[in-house]
């Protein structure tokens, strides 16, 4: 075993090289005249033999009685530390080394106290643990749903009585095992990931339609998420009840009125047709007939208020759709996104089924989602290349049933939701089947101040790195890919030590807004954000710590960018902060640039406003999510084709002429300015 220097070894090691130093120095000095060589040899050798043997026999006591005890008492204190039932050390049996047995004991005594008050307190934490989960408990079985509580790996932790007996036709309930042993994956996934994107829902959960795997039951549930003091995410709990008899009881309900209005309807044209006084029976048979429209609509309604809805975002239904569909077909999502009204796992379903269906029927390997609003209402619709669809198909395919929702039809789905068939049109070479919605009823960014737009920015440094357009040039401005991006950052000063906090994207091919296809991330800055910028864009410092930096997410926005025409309104501001670590992080945004600002200023005359609130207002462009990196994409986006049409019309029709428009309304304002 190696010696540790440390303790008595290296005194007594010290006082023997002493001695050996004396010794050899005494006899140096002998034999220089005192005593003969033979015996001064004697000397030292018997010198050197009694300095070993005091050595070997120094260390022998002081390892005996010292070293040992030491590694003694070790072994006792780490018994003492494992729970011996012990407090302390025999103090006489290690007179030799006091006062550390001493002190250890004082340690050992404070460290069984302690260990007694942490043993007292998890007992007590224990048993109040204990009576909050009987209390818990009691009041979930005293409530009328089941109750099923679970982690982020949708694991069991928690449920009641009413749900184990409601789940357990289909399987056995129990801690730790998945909760999608008993209940359909798809809607509890799909709920999951919405309320992650909704933190303005986590709190109040959303309704939704699941069934069990065996297709025995059909359950409303509600989904609540469950967050710990960091706000992340741990988990959640979903409310479920019993939806068979209640919605068959309304389908049964729904077919015996529709079945009432078909079969009175026929028979009250014919009394008005046959009748001696056509007038006047006319005129009753129109008030019974508009008394049973009014008894068929009440009962929609009402079936529509029970139906458990939901605001939803167009851009996330319509990407789970698209995700649904697979390798099989390919789906786009296209347009601006919307907020809409409903149910978005049984919406999901319906149009999932209408799309299978129409590919089979035409052949249609292509289709693109998108939804919009308008005065009336919202839709959602789906447009493909190929044969139109006969409506007496569709017919037959509104009639069929979806085994997920009990039985339930797709007619049924898109009457609980606008109350009103589809509609559908020739487009092209193609067609399109459009689905009446609902607008979402709460609102969503609206009741955020107007706040003002940033300053205008117009560098013709900056814009002059993105004048080679290279074999771009002469394309057509509709052919064009673009990728119309935005910033939120710190402040408005990069130089000063401003950073990005929020950088996203949106692709435009072929005059189509793909908004499935966006880039979207949160920056950590690096440095604080200031309460005046927080006004703005609502990104705060916890909501930025465990997020990557620009060294990170400008390059993945590299990638995502490739040679797309860069897009921005008020780009300079934007490019300014992208560009002022390029060398650093070994990437260069050197794309032809276009800005929607400067376009206006062309497009409307410089005494327009040139603010994106104020283009989309003369466009009749809805704003939606202000002040959001991704929101503000969106629009500019919108702005953007618009702007590519007003071009053409005065001549401009490739990148090269839009980005010659550009330099010259540039110049012209630089001058204005300086006059």
């Amino acid at each position: 075993m190696a010696v540790k220097w440390r303790g008595p070894f290296p005194w007594l090691a010290a006082a023997f090289g002493a001695d050996v130093v004396v010794t050899v120095a005494a006899g140096y000095f002998l034999s220089q005249g005192v005593v003969d060589r033979e015996e001064l040899t004697a000397l030292v050798l018997v010198s050197l033999a009694g300095a070993s043997i005091l050595f070997a026999v120094s260390w022998k006591i002081i390892d005996f009685l010292v070293v040992r005890s030491i590694r003694r008492m070790a072994a006792e204190v780490r018994a003492i530390a494992y729970g011996a039932g012990r407090e302390g050390v025999d103090l006489d049996r290690y007179f030799m080394i006091s006062p550390l047995p001493e002190a250890v004991n004082e340690v050992c005594v404070r460290m069984v106290r302690a260990r007694t008050e942490l043993a007292d307190g998890l007992s007590a934490a224990t048993r109040r643990s204990e009576e909050n989960s009987n209390r818990l408990a009691a009041i979930l079985n005293d409530l009328h749903e089941g109750v099923v509580v679970c982690n982020q790996r949708h694991k069991l932790v928690l449920y009641n009585q009413l749900a184990f007996d409601m789940l357990r036709q289909t399987a056995e309930l129990g801690l730790g095992r998945s909760l999608f042993e008993t209940v359909s994956r798809d809607p509890v996934v799909h709920m999951f990931d919405v309320l992650g994107n909704r933190p303005d829902m986590a709190g109040r959960g959303i309704p939704f339609l699941v069934g069990t795997i065996d297709d025995h039951m059909l359950l409303q549930a509600r989904m609540t998420l469950i967050r710990n003091e960091g706000g992340s995410v741990t988990g959640y709990v979903v409310t479920l009840v019993d939806a068979g008899p209640q919605l068959t009881a309304l389908v049964e309900r729904e077919g015996l009125l529709r079945e009432v209005a078909e079969d009175v309807e026929a028979p009250l044209r014919r009394i008005g047709k046959s009748a001696e006084d056509p007038a006047v029976v006319r005129r009753e048979c129109e008030a019974i007939g508009q008394a049973i429209r009014r008894v068929t609509e009440g009962y929609r309604k009402m079936l529509a208020g029970w139906w458990p809805m939901a605001d939803i975002n167009s851009t996330e239904l319509l990407s789970f759709i698209a995700s649904r569909l697979g390798q099989d077909l390919s789906a786009t999502v296209v347009g601006l996104p919307v907020w809409l009204h409903g149910d978005s796992h049984s919406l999901v379903l319906a149009v999932e089924s209408l799309i299978r269906r129409t590919a089979d029927q035409t052949g249609a390997a292509g289709f693109d989602l998108s939804a919009g609003a308008g005065e009336e209402g919202a839709w959602i619709e789906f447009a493909w290349m190929g044969a139109m669809v006969e409506q007496a198909l569709l017919d037959r395919w509104l009639a069929q049933p979806l085994a997920a929702l009990g039985g339930m039809t797709v007619r049924d789905v898109l009457q609980h939701h606008a109350g009103a068939d589809f509609t559908r049109e020739r487009v092209g070479g193609g067609g399109v089947l459009r689905l009446p919605m609902r607008k979402g009823v709460e609102q969503h960014g609206l009741e955020r101040q107007v706040l003002p737009g940033r300053p205008e920015f117009y560098d013709l440094t900056l814009l002059e790195q993105a004048r080679e357009t290279g074999a771009m040039g002469g394309q057509p401005l509709k052919s064009l890919t673009y990728v119309v991006f935005d910033t939120e950052t710190t402040g408005l000063a990069p130089s000063q030590g401003d950073r990005i906090v929020s950088v996203a994207g949106v692709r435009i091919v072929n005059g189509r807004i793909l908004s499935g296809e966006s880039f979207n991330r949160i920056v950590n800055p690096g440095r604080p954000i200031p309460a005046e910028s927080i006004r703005f864009h609502g990104i705060t410092d916890e909501m930025v710590k465990d997020k990557p930096p620009a060294e990170v997410v400008l390059p993945q926005f590299r990638t995502y960018v490739a040679d797309a025409v860069l897009v921005a309104h008020n780009a300079a501001f934007d490019l300014k902060f992208m560009r002022m670590r390029e060398r650093q992080m070994g990437i260069s945004f050197d794309n032809p640039v276009l800005d929607t600002m400067i376009l206006s200023d062309f497009l409307d005359g410089p005494e327009a406003g040139h603010t994106l609130d104020d283009i989309c207002e003369r466009y009749g462009i809805e704003i939606t999510n202000r002040h959001t990196a991704l929101g503000d994409s969106m629009v500019t986006a919108a702005v953007l084709l618009r702007q590519i049409e007003a071009l053409e019309a005065r001549g401009i029709h490739t990148l090269d002429d839009a980005v010659k428009t550009l330099n010259i309304t540039m110049i012209l304002h630089e001058r204005q300015r300086v006059l």
